[in-house]
């Protein structure tokens, strides 16, 4: 009974941690701006990195990134030594995907959260890093020679459950990703269309 309170507790941490916007944080702090007033108005990477400093937008990225991928390894050591039952791979998904929902629909900012891109990296870098490593490659080739930003953030949600079969090729694990790669799809839908570019 304690293990699912704990697991109820977490999955509510998650979101929270989740709803921590980097990007509104680093305007704010770095220019004292309104992010939601700059550019696309979109609280994103992509936003700070095009229209107010792309060190900042580097920075952002490597943030979102980082919070995840650390508090996944943080919850992996901890539950894995004291809760082991919800220290599964299946508890750690859903509560790194929680805070992907955190930072894409974000309560605390009325909804308007970033695209997630750079935590879904984060995610997936915990649980697949090398289709991930090979996918932000491929993603970053498509940018330079392209100029296909959208087209490239598609690529790392998309590849690396397709990447993994090369590396961790159970069906379960790949069922899992691709679930996780089609609701972040559904997730930048609704971002899309909030935005109004659909």
């Amino acid at each position: 009974m304690i293990e699912v309170l704990i697991f109820i507790s977490l999955l509510i941490v998650s979101y929270l941690l989740g709803c921590l916007s980097t990007s509104r944080l680093i305007a704010k702090s770095f220019r004292s701006l309104n992010i939601y007033k700059i550019g696309s108005g979109h609280p994103d990477t992509q936003n700070i990195y095009q229209n107010i400093s792309k060190a900042l937008g580097i920075f952002a990225g490597i943030v979102d990134f980082s919070k995840i991928y650390i508090y996944l390894f943080l919850l992996d050591l901890i539950l894995g030594n004291y809760y082991s039952s919800i220290a599964t791979q299946n508890h750690l998904l859903v509560l790194g995907f929680v805070m992907i929902i955190g930072h894409c629909l974000p309560v605390t900012h009325h909804f308007k959260g970033g695209r997630g891109i750079f935590t879904y990296m984060g995610f997936i870098a915990f649980f697949a890093p090398y289709p991930l490593f090979i996918a932000a490659v491929i993603a970053l080739i498509v940018i330079l020679a392209f100029d296909q930003i959208r087209f490239a953030q598609y690529m790392i949600v998309l590849l690396p459950p397709f990447l993994s079969f090369f590396f961790q090729g159970t069906r379960e694990f790949l069922g899992k990703l691709f679930i996780a790669a089609i609701l972040m799809g559904i997730i930048n839908f609704f971002v899309s269309k909030r935005l109004g570019e659909i």
